[in-house]
């Protein structure tokens, strides 16, 4: 995270920085925003690119941050004491979390009289914690920010988000994503399937680097072939290969994102908009809803085969 964020995330989010610049230039950014996207880094990322614009020492002539100076740099290097993240404690947000940031907030600050609040994972807030912060948002001191980050604002509070205002980051164009990927001496061909199954650069290259990733990718490759050639060492496959080596829930659902992506390049690769195709990513997304309601992986993925081929 050490190159300019400005630039990093004009590429990824233009509209979101015009935005910005715009209320920034006319004095009204609000005092409570909520950040939802895809990408829990570059969720991060464009919280601490905020901190910058309302902290920066020497600006762009544009506003933007300038991302050299020592307030930018330590912003980042997450060494700034008046920029403060909340992450959950295991599966939530805890109360006691929340009155110890308010605890820091309600202080002036160490070296600026503005101070910025920003919460992670923002969905896993208990209610009580999320009650906490009521009086801040309702009642917000002049130089104090509150950012929420999520992947999923519906799942706040309704109290929160009816004070907040709320800000959709949208996805890396793919075509954007592959390039930044060659760039980064990734084959173009795992580049493709990356930017299919992940939100943003950053995400890509972390399962790039992902062991069990590069060791597995060429099997989900290989079931992709049977089921498209309707082999029935498809049903092989699942019970050899893909029950034995993907143990977590979390690699489980990568190989249903992964056979998605396979059908979508290969629709591309053909520049043909095969309808089979398209009903087949159905079957595939239903599969993933099943085992996120906690279905035997073996179960859903041989049926998902005999349904494809059926």
């Amino acid at each position: 995270m050490t190159e300019n964020l400005t630039n990093k995330i004009k590429i990824a989010q233009p509209q979101l920085v015009a935005f910005f610049l715009k209320i920034a230039q006319e004095h009204k950014i609000n005092h409570s925003y909520i950040f939802e996207g895809e990408d829990n880094n570059i969720l991060y990322e464009t919280s601490l690119w905020f901190a910058q614009l309302v902290l920066c020492q020497s600006p762009l002539t544009d506003g933007s941050p300038c991302g050299m100076c020592l307030t930018c740099r330590r912003i980042i290097q997450q060494d700034y004491p008046d920029v403060l993240t909340i992450i959950p404690e295991g599966q939530t947000i805890k109360v006691e979390q929340v009155r110890q940031m308010k605890q820091l907030l309600t202080k002036s600050g160490l070296e600026s009289p503005k101070r910025i609040l920003i919460i992670r994972e923002a969905e896993k807030m208990t209610v009580t914690s999320a009650n906490t912060l009521l009086k801040f948002i309702e009642e917000p001191d002049g130089d104090m920010f509150i950012i929420f980050l999520t992947n999923n604002s519906q799942r706040i509070l309704p109290t929160i988000q009816s004070r907040c205002q709320q800000i959709h980051l949208k996805p890396v164009k793919k075509s954007l994503m592959i390039q930044q990927l060659i760039e980064k001496n990734i084959p173009q061909t795992v580049a493709g399937e990356l930017a299919e199954v992940c939100a943003s650069v950053i995400s890509a290259v972390e399962l790039f680097e992902n062991e069990w990733f590069n060791d597995f990718r060429e099997t989900v490759q290989k079931w992709f072939n049977q089921i498209k050639s309707r082999s029935p060492l498809a049903f092989i496959t699942v019970q050899q290969h893909l029950v034995k080596s993907a143990k977590e829930r979390s690699q489980q659902q990568l190989i249903f994102d992964l056979l998605i992506a396979h059908y979508r390049l290969d629709m591309e690769k053909n520049n043909n908009y095969k309808i089979s195709h398209v009903e087949t990513i159905e079957l595939i997304i239903s599969a993933k809803r099943k085992l996120e309601a906690n279905v035997s992986f073996q179960n859903v993925a041989e049926q998902l085969v005999w349904r494809i081929m059926a």
